[in-house]
């Protein structure tokens, strides 16, 4: 998995890049208005070929009706927004996924989880960039402990897209700059 562009990625060409561009300035700037010049340098698109791309996002009703080369305003609340940003935010869709399946397949839950490696970076670029869970067991944790964690490991690989390995380590380690430890409380 890599982070850096994710809906590039799922949108290739001037949408893509154009949706991206938009995500970006809603996130840093609301509601605040945008000129198809400054649109057109922030997404790498033709301002001509822009104006097709907003006549689609507007008939989805993502951006507030507007003539051609005039302000572009999103639509605040419009719900495809929170979807994008569930796609943008795939480190924290990423923990949030670990914890649940960990959670849910490992019982008792780990003293310690985190997740490091490429992926862990948002920078994999092959499906051979590992996934890795660095877990501390709990006191008294039952013989099959491990081999549940290694389960969980297995189907995390299989839906990811990248290998997931464990480390079963005695206690935490000191936490590398690129580890990203998951808060196991309620």
């Amino acid at each position: 998995m890599n982070f850096s562009t994710p809906l590039t990625a799922l949108f290739p060409g001037a949408s893509g890049r154009t949706v991206t561009a938009l995500s970006a300035h809603r996130e840093s700037s609301g509601g605040a208005a945008l000129s198809v010049e400054q649109l057109a340098r922030e997404s790498s698109v033709a301002a001509t070929q822009l104006e097709s791309v907003l006549f689609r996002l507007g008939l989805l009703g993502m951006l507030l009706p507007r003539r051609r080369g005039e302000e572009i305003r999103v639509v605040e609340g419009h719900l495809v927004w929170d979807a994008l940003r569930e796609v943008t935010d795939l480190r924290g869709r990423l923990v949030g996924e670990v914890r649940r399946r960990v959670g849910e397949g490992v019982e008792p839950a780990p003293v310690y989880l985190a997740l490091a490696g490429k992926v862990a970076e948002g920078v994999a670029a092959h499906p051979a960039d590992l996934l890795e869970l660095l877990v501390v067991p709990p006191a008294g944790a039952p013989d099959d402990w491990a081999a549940r964690l290694d389960a969980v490991a297995r189907d995390l690989s299989r839906d990811l897209g990248n290998l997931v390995q464990t480390h079963v380590l005695p206690h935490p380690p000191a936490a590398a700059p690129t580890t990203v430890v998951v808060p196991l409380g309620a």
